[in-house]
């Protein structure tokens, strides 16, 4: 235990000196206004984030999941994820899973109708669906 004094000289002490420790705080928000604005592509791949996706590998593995994160190698995260073997009925559950991008045969989403068609006028606005017929 500390005696009164010991405890009364480590808070004189504390209170003369400054912390040299100078904390860098890493982050992915932009770094200004020209930054903020992102590309299409940038902007769907948010708006897929948290979405059940279906991946197919190379070797005709079938995945689905929720779609957790990318990087700049196409790497994808999906979690809850569960594999599926061309001839089994039954899904192999593995949890979270990192799909390597030279591995991605096709990467298809689960989107609700009203946002397909959005999304299909947003690429193509010369595009006629059924609904506009």
């Amino acid at each position: 235990m500390l005696s009164s004094e010991s405890r009364e000289e480590t808070a004189a002490i504390s209170s003369s000196t400054e912390s040299q420790f100078k904390p860098i705080v890493f982050t992915n928000e932009p770094d200004d206004d020209e930054d903020r604005k992102l590309s299409m592509g940038r902007q769907n791949l948010k708006k897929w984030l948290g979405r059940m996706v279906r991946v197919t590998l190379r070797n005709k593995l079938v995945l689905v999941g929720i779609f957790s994160c990318t990087d700049h190698d196409q790497n994808l995260v999906i979690a809850n994820c569960d594999q599926f073997m061309p001839d089994d009925e039954e899904p192999i559950s593995y949890g979270n899973v990192m799909v390597p991008g030279n591995q991605i045969l096709t990467f298809e989403v689960d989107v609700p109708k009203e946002e397909d068609v959005e999304l299909i006028q947003q690429t193509d606005p010369e595009t006629k669906l059924a609904t506009d017929l």
